[in-house]
């Protein structure tokens, strides 16, 4: 005898009232009018009864919600003590089905419409939800401190290059060595001193700035002073740029840094490692090349039991790194973006992974190699294909419950070592193939070809 099912459909509020229709699949109807209710056990437990009304016996309640800022936790943890089947989904697998309720207008009950016939529609595309209990709640909230404190790290990063290139010409990677940067953006940066103070007091200023190290490179600085004679030349005057403010502004940025980094290295030793380590004791994801433990923590607080993830596939279409799909007859369209569906923090973190084990582990960079050299892909794309089968080894890790073993391409053990070696050599990639599937190179060929084009046609007139 099949056991009776209801499926409540909520569309969570932050401030105001949240809103809940019920679907009974048996005849495919929605019953009673739209229920407004807030996070009350009172007010809970009388939607409950709804859902329940008609039924006897103890019938197969389940609920479908969206992760909508932390609205969820207090109606999910409640409903999941009273036996419901919780589901949270991803605000994206219910935005193109409220659009076959209206493609032109949106409210709560067509929110809430959506998200029970999610249930019937793709059951199996959901994660059932499990409260992850106060401890596990602690080390997700720290890992999103730590992403953030990270992704503010890097858009200094990327602010300061972009500094560099409309102040000094371009980057200052080939100029500078990456470890005198900081000290040349702090004290340098403006090509006039550079050019005033010249090759020898520029060399013994880096050298008095390293005083422990007893060889102390300076050749580098005959390229810089040249870079800085034709800065002078190109603007003329300091005062068109007005580099001493601009060096004052970019010290700003560098105390900003190190604030972050700071911040992020208190987090990590004081928050998230006691934590991770008291959770989760065998930290078997450490053992992949390019996951560290903080990398690790971030994984493990947001999966929480892989036994959530009947299969890879499901595992890998919740971390949102996996491309998009196509087929109708007997076309099927390849190449297309990644879904992007799951968490944030997963999906940057498994990028940032990818980028380090595709240069120690000789399966990666074989992969890497591929998309580069064989595909023609661009370097975000060809970690991005890394990235997807490093979740891949994730769930392998956890669902096996083993450690990882380094491999090489036909599978045969290997240690890091002759793995790093055979990254560096047999699976480089050319920089003349890098430049080549730039998406900038990739924008001049097509515009050379439109070009090419045009001409066969005026000389055709």
């Amino acid at each position: 005898m099949t056991m009776a099912l209801r499926i409540i459909g909520i569309d969570l509020a932050v401030t105001a009232a949240h809103k809940a229709v019920i679907l009974d699949p048996a005849d495919n109807r929605f019953i009673g009018k739209q229920v407004s209710f807030r996070a009350r056990p009172a007010e809970l437990e009388s939607l409950l009864a709804k859902a329940k009304k008609g039924l006897s016996g103890s019938p197969e309640i389940v609920a479908i919600m969206e992760a909508t800022g932390m609205a969820w936790y207090p109606v999910g943890v409640w409903l999941h003590r009273r036996g419901v089947k919780v589901y949270r989904v991803n605000g994206r697998l219910t935005k193109d089905l409220r659009k076959v309720y209206s493609a032109h207008a949106g409210s709560d009950l067509i929110d809430s419409r959506a998200l029970a016939r999610l249930y019937q529609i793709a059951s199996e595309r959901l994660v059932r939800w499990e409260p992850p209990g106060g401890k596990l709640l602690a080390l997700q909230r720290a890992c999103r401190e730590f992403v953030r404190w990270r992704e503010e790290d890097i858009a200094i990063q990327n602010r300061l290059k972009a500094y560099d290139h409309w102040a000094w010409g371009g980057g200052l990677n080939g100029m500078i060595p990456a470890q005198a940067q900081s000290w040349m953006r702090r004290n340098w940066y403006n090509p006039w001193r550079v050019r005033k103070a010249g090759i020898q007091t520029l060399q013994k200023a880096w050298i008095a700035a390293n005083p422990d190290r007893k060889e102390v490179a300076t050749d580098w600085v005959s390229r810089w002073t040249a870079r800085a004679e034709e800065m002078t030349r190109l603007y003329g005057s300091e005062e068109m740029v007005a580099y001493e403010a601009l060096q004052e502004t970019i010290k700003r940025n560098l105390d900003l840094q190190l604030q972050s980094r700071k911040a992020r290295q208190n987090l990590s030793r004081e928050e998230i490692q006691p934590r991770y380590r008291f959770l989760f004791p065998q930290r078997r994801l450490e053992t992949l090349p390019g996951v560290g433990a903080d990398s690790a923590a971030i994984y493990m607080a947001f999966i929480q039991d892989i036994k959530r993830f009947p299969t890879v596939e499901q595992f890998r279409k919740w971390t949102g790194m996996v491309p998009g799909s196509h087929q109708s007859g007997e076309f099927e369209s390849k190449h297309l973006p990644l879904t992007k569906a799951g968490p944030n923090v997963v999906k940057s973190t498994l990028y940032l992974n990818a980028g380090v084990s595709r240069q120690w582990d000789v399966q990666f960079a074989a992969l890497y190699h591929t998309q580069m050299v064989t595909y023609g892909k661009h370097h975000t794309q060809a970690v991005c294909a890394c990235a997807s089968h490093l979740a891949s080894r994730i769930y392998a890790l956890l669902k096996q419950e083993r450690d990882y073993q380094l491999r090489d391409v036909e599978g045969k053990p290997i240690t890091r070592e002759a793995s790093r070696q055979l990254c560096l050599t047999r699976y480089h990639v050319p920089e003349a193939i890098r430049q080549r599937n730039t998406v900038r190179y990739r924008r001049k060929q097509a515009e050379a070809k439109t070009e090419r084009k045009y001409q066969r046609r005026q000389r055709n007139r």
